[in-house]
């Protein structure tokens, strides 16, 4: 949008441009003109301002998230109404999502994940704390700025915990939230706690260690489901390199069951901690109890009325059973077998009456010989692979690097490696050559401890090549044009505006992709593009000192001009006006014209000789045109007086110096027969009478002399 056009809301937050959107919402760019500062401005869809559930659940949220004042949570400074448009105004994080982390960065390093996951749970304590559930957390709502600082934004879908039951706007039923990150409880319509949020945040920890969440599906209620009744893979399968505690805390974050979960988002925030001070975690001494087992469940009814309602498909599906870990501080694997009879502590078996140690000798030889039997079954497994090594099922592998590779050879490379299931993917991809592998997934350098699991295969994102043309030089032109000839090759364009004092006001500075380059048609192409040098409001200097003036003019950047001008309203060297007048958006550095007051202009009376005239209206028009009033007195002659309707005097004298805008007096020949009636209060006949307030004419008679 142009300078001109750019929305302000309030009447202080001007919107620059779009930076996210959301499902009830969008997010610009904007500046708080009254602070001067860059905000963030959520915007409700007008789709949704009319409905009045959303419009409450928005002030709901604006309420909400302006008591949460915490380092990790994004601040909310103010929210209104523009008309039918309601909006909220929010701290301006510049940084980059944690989801754009993990796409571009991969499987973050344990402490890294457990950092921003410290940092995420400090943020849910403070407004769990504060009765607030978050009920949306994923890793497209965790900003990190560019010196590390987590913080967490949009309580979109807030409820306050101690608001009334009539008016919770998220009955039991209705499931809101994002289907990758939600909890059981709330994919089957049940009420949020913040239980629900550390499960979200073990999903997003989850994800940042593996770089995919543990429940995937084609569609949200697929994905739900899985969240109700299926069990999470552990993630050191998909990346060997997670440490063992941190792993357990994990898992313990996705117990199905809330009471078996971290009771809070401070106590998950704790064995955090205390893994990063490489203390023991008690998430690797918890037990859970059979009824968090999946396997124990009957299936779950998601509702009629959840949006999470289950596919019939998938009532068919067999459950997995959680693979639980064995060894160092991952989760202890739980004994199903609960009638397992305890060894007496008597000296005979009790049940056969033989000595203890006969028992124990037993029991120890047919350990012996299942080992045995394991070694050979081992050996004749290797020697039928025609290898001297451990069963290849078995192995750990390391992923290669395989971007810049032509497929065909990654793939061999990938054979050659030892991993068995991949996957190529043709994407039409810019600058990257054909049949070049331009993304792989998992990265390279990961350590998989079950490289060949047919669930998570090897895939290999291959470009397939496009028809490119030429990008047109666009720099030093005007926007206008630049974006109709860049719109007529094929291409989008995105607009930057850039405050500079080198380039005139919408002047293309320069572009992401030079004309040497080609792209794809339907690409987009930046423009970085002058704004001058910023806009600013002419303050209102109106009937101020000029010096006062000056200085409220250079606080705005804008140089002056000063004019005098004569007024008799304004005392000399006080503003009279501005040119541009108050108020209005002009070019920081513009000169604004300063018109002040010479305070009232003086002339000279004119005499008639100079005038050239005598007609009474002639004389009067002309000196008003000088700029002074003009006051007329009728003065009586004989009938056949041919000065009748001309001026015979006029005061004061001419010649005198008198301010403009004074009354000049013109004496003004009249018949006898024209005259009013003697004035009975008039002493000497030669004297004017003064005016008569109920003349119309605005003439004044007087009295003929004798």
């Amino acid at each position: 949008m142009s300078n001109t056009e750019r929305p302000i809301l309030g009447g202080r937050y001007e919107l620059y441009r779009r930076i996210a959107r959301g499902g009830m919402a969008e997010v610009f760019l904007g500046r708080d003109q009254l602070l001067d500062r860059l905000v963030a401005v959520k915007v409700l869809f007008p789709e949704f301002a009319t409905d009045p559930s959303f419009v409450k659940r928005f002030r709901r949220e604006a309420q909400a998230a302006a008591n949460l004042n915490q380092p990790n949570v994004v601040g909310v400074y103010d929210w209104g109404q523009e008309n039918s448009t309601y909006y909220i105004v929010m701290e301006y994080v510049e940084g980059r999502s944690l989801a754009e982390i993990i796409r571009a960065e991969g499987p973050l390093h344990p402490d890294r994940a457990a950092d921003i996951a410290i940092d995420i749970s400090s943020a849910l304590t403070f407004a769990h704390r504060n009765g607030v559930v978050h009920r949306d957390i994923k890793p497209g709502n965790v900003l990190i700025t560019a010196t590390g600082q987590v913080k967490v934004t949009d309580f979109g879908i807030a409820r306050a915990l101690t608001g009334n039951t009539d008016d919770n706007l998220t009955q039991t039923g209705s499931v809101m939230g994002t289907a990758t990150y939600l909890s059981p409880e709330q994919a089957q319509g049940q009420p949020a706690d913040p239980r629900s949020d550390v499960y979200s945040l073990s999903v997003v920890l989850y994800e940042m260690l593996t770089t995919r969440p543990p429940f995937t599906g084609d569609t949200p209620v697929s994905i739900a489901y899985k969240h109700v009744q299926e069990v999470p893979q552990p993630p050191s399968q998909l990346n060997i390199d997670i440490p063992d505690p941190l792993e357990a805390i994990c898992l313990r974050g996705l117990v199905k069951e809330p009471s078996e979960r971290y009771a809070s988002a401070e106590d998950l925030r704790g064995d955090l901690r205390r893994f990063r001070e490489g203390q023991h975690v008690l998430a690797t001494s918890y037990r859970p109890s059979k009824s968090d087992d999946p396997t124990t469940k009957q299936p779950i009814d998601l509702g009629a009325n959840s949006t999470a309602a289950l596919d019939p498909k998938h009532q068919k599906s067999k459950l997995k059973k959680q693979p639980v870990p064995t060894s160092g501080n991952k989760l202890p694997p739980r004994s199903t077998n609960t009638n397992r009879p305890t060894i007496p502590s008597t000296g005979k078996n009790q049940q056969t009456g033989a000595p203890i140690w006969i028992t124990l000798l037993v029991i120890s030889l047919i350990i012996i010989g299942g080992l045995l039997f394991l070694l050979i079954d081992r050996s004749s497994n290797n020697n039928q692979n025609g290898l001297g090594i451990e069963n290849p099922s078995e192995l750990k592998l390391r992923v290669p690097e395989l971007l810049g590779l032509d497929w065909e050879d990654a793939e061999a490379l990938l054979d050659e490696s030892g991993f068995e299931n991949i996957i190529i993917e043709f994407q039409e991809r810019q600058d990257t050559p054909e049949n070049q592998v331009f993304q792989q997934d998992p990265r390279s350098g990961l350590l998989l401890a079950d490289p060949n699991d047919p669930d998570n295969p090897i895939r290999l994102f291959v470009s397939k090549g496009l028809n490119v043309i030429s990008v047109p030089s666009v720099e030093r032109l005007n926007y206008d044009e630049a974006e109709q000839l860049l719109l007529a090759a094929g291409f989008s364009v995105n607009r930057i505006d850039t405050e500079t004092d080198e380039f005139d006001i919408g002047i293309v500075i320069s572009q992401d992709v030079p004309s040497t380059q080609k792209r794809p048609q339907g690409s987009l192409i930046t423009l970085i593009v002058s704004v001058g040098k910023g806009e600013v409001v002419v303050p209102q200097v109106e009937g101020q000192k000029l010096e006062d003036a000056r200085v409220s003019l250079a606080r705005k950047g804008l140089l002056d001009e000063i004019l005098q001008e004569f007024s008799l309203q304004f005392p000399i060297n006080h503003v009279i006006r501005t040119e541009p007048l108050a108020n209005e958006r002009i070019e920081r550095g513009s000169v604004i014209k300063l018109i002040i007051s010479a305070g009232p202009e003086s002339g000279l009376v004119p005499n008639l000789e100079i005038l050239g005239i005598t007609d009474a209206n002639s004389v009067e028009s002309a000196i008003k045109n000088l700029g002074y009033a003009v006051i007329r007195v009728l003065r009586e002659v004989p009938i056949d007086d041919p000065r009748i309707g001309h001026v015979i005097g006029i005061e004061p004298a001419p010649g005198t110096s008198l301010l403009l805008g004074s009354d000049v007096i013109l004496i003004v020949a009249d018949s006898q027969s024209a005259s009013l009636p003697s004035n009975p209060n008039t002493e000497n006949p030669n004297t004017e009478n003064p005016v008569n307030p109920n003349t119309d004419n605005g003439f004044i008679t007087v009295e003929p002399s004798n």
